[in-house]
């Protein structure tokens, strides 16, 4: 039996969701304890993310403690990165560090070191987050638990090494283990974005990555001739983006493990942006041809390209649906930008929005539910991140009134939107709810891309 934790209630407690994905034999690291006997009941607490009243699990999470030539401030950062992770999902509340009774650089954290009846009865916690770090040399070892307070069983056990620098990705892996204990779904906390920055030259935009909370912050290119559009490959070997690097400005593919990047688009023509087919064999841009804008298709395996459209209008921005076999783009056909769906072979065009004098950059949810995209679609003089139905119906506004929110981006779990926004008076990239609450604000920058989960 399954229960779902969408009401509140005393059921809603931490339990294991009967998922043969979380009872396997992988859930725990070798050496770490795995989750008891006790914890394998057959009534398991399973979060519904889609419920409209989905009640928060109360969680606490001390600092880690050093186990072994640790460091004190760095126990601290790792929970706070693990809690932050968790806040921003919107389905944890985690209770204040500083109304903790135990010493966490002292206390044990394992289980039979826990009081669980202070941590369920004193701090009001369902879930209790413990962990240890050492350091040797270069790299750090960290020992992470997840208990349930009121039935006192360990529901999760991991145990990561890494290189010492690397520890905010540690922390983001876990936070990914303990959402996918309690939703069935995978955690976005160790992706990244790929983003368009003035930074280093205030004239000419970089490509830059930084994690999906704004920190880590890396520069891809440093060519200082104009650079914008990056998009991932759904494997995350490709990243591509547009650049005037060259005489003519073209669309590059520059391998993530640090190959050489080669140009898809032709030497004589001008092309933008683009997206990869789910699969990430073939890539879509749009290429000047005549005097307009055309859509291509290049397959990354034989270097061949097929164009795809052939009108009037301009057509950009093209996106594929996550089965693969429909591309959506923006067109000028009409007289204005709108968005328009076709197969992927370019048959079967339509167009999906009809409301609005300016609909641009679209870009599928990996669900597949719905469209996201750059529109006017009121009189205001606003530009709204929006999204649609792919039939074109219930088209809803997720900002508003907030100058200007251009190039929306989805998380691999299509929970949440990253786009770029003017709202402070400079370009800011900032993230959302698919239901376009819980914005976060991170780096200055425009453009980005959201990275698919990495290895």
């Amino acid at each position: 039996m399954t229960k779902y934790c969408s009401g509140g209630g005393s059921s809603c407690r931490l339990g294991r969701v009967l998922m043969a994905g979380l009872l396997a034999a992988g859930v725990s690291a070798p050496g770490v304890p795995g989750g008891s006997a006790e914890g394998a009941a057959n009534e398991r607490v399973f979060i519904d993310i889609y419920s409209p009243n989905v009640r928060k699990i109360r969680l606490a999470i001390p600092e880690l403690r050093p186990l072994a030539g640790g460091r004190k401030p760095l126990g601290l950062r790792i929970a706070k990165v693990i809690e932050s992770d968790l806040r921003r999902s919107g389905l944890f509340f985690v209770r204040d560090r500083k109304g903790f009774l135990e010493n966490p650089l002292t206390a044990g954290i394992r289980k039979k070191d826990q009081n669980f009846r202070e941590w369920l009865n004193v701090i009001k916690a369902e879930g209790l987050v413990k962990g240890g770090y050492r350091i040797f040399g270069d790299s750090i070892e960290v020992e992470m638990y997840l208990y349930d307070t009121a039935r006192g069983v360990q529901e999760l056990g991991k145990r990561y090494r890494y290189p010492a620098s690397n520890w905010r990705l540690l922390a983001h892996r876990f936070a990914n283990a303990v959402l996918e204990r309690f939703t069935g779904e995978k955690g976005v906390f160790d992706t990244q974005l790929a983003f368009v920055s003035r930074r280093s030259n205030k004239h000419r935009g970089e490509i830059y990555i930084m994690d999906w909370d704004g920190a880590s912050l890396r520069r891809v290119t440093r060519n200082g001739q104009g650079n914008n559009a990056p998009a991932w490959s759904p494997n995350g070997k490709w990243l591509a983006y547009s650049s005037f690097k060259s005489r003519t400005p073209g669309v590059f593919i520059l391998p993530t493990n640090g190959g050489r990047e080669f140009r898809v688009s032709s030497r004589r023509f001008q092309a933008i942006g683009g997206s990869f087919s789910p699969d990430s064999r073939y890539f879509a841009f749009a290429q000047l041809t005549g005097r307009n804008y055309e859509i291509y298709l290049y397959d990354m395996f034989s270097r061949v390209k097929k164009r795809l459209t052939r009108n009037f209008g301009v057509d950009v921005s093209p996106a594929f649906s996550p089965d693969g076999k429909k591309i959506v783009f923006s067109s000028g056909r009409s007289g204005t930008p709108q968005i328009y769906v076709m197969n992927t072979n370019g048959a079967g065009v339509r167009r999906i929005t009809r409301r609005g004098t300016y609909n641009t950059e679209p870009e599928w949810s990996p669900r597949g539910d719905r469209i996201a995209f750059t529109g006017r679609v009121t009189d205001g003089s606003s530009i709204d991140i929006v999204t649609v139905n792919p039939d074109g119906s219930d088209l809803r506004r997720l900002t508003g009134g907030q100058r200007r929110n251009e190039s929306p981006t989805w998380s691999p779990d299509g929970r949440n939107i990253a786009f770029s926004s003017d709202r402070s008076g400079r370009k800011y990239v900032y993230v959302m709810t698919s239901a376009g609450t819980q914005l976060m604000r991170l780096k200055p920058g425009q453009g980005p891309s959201w990275s698919p989960a990495l290895p």
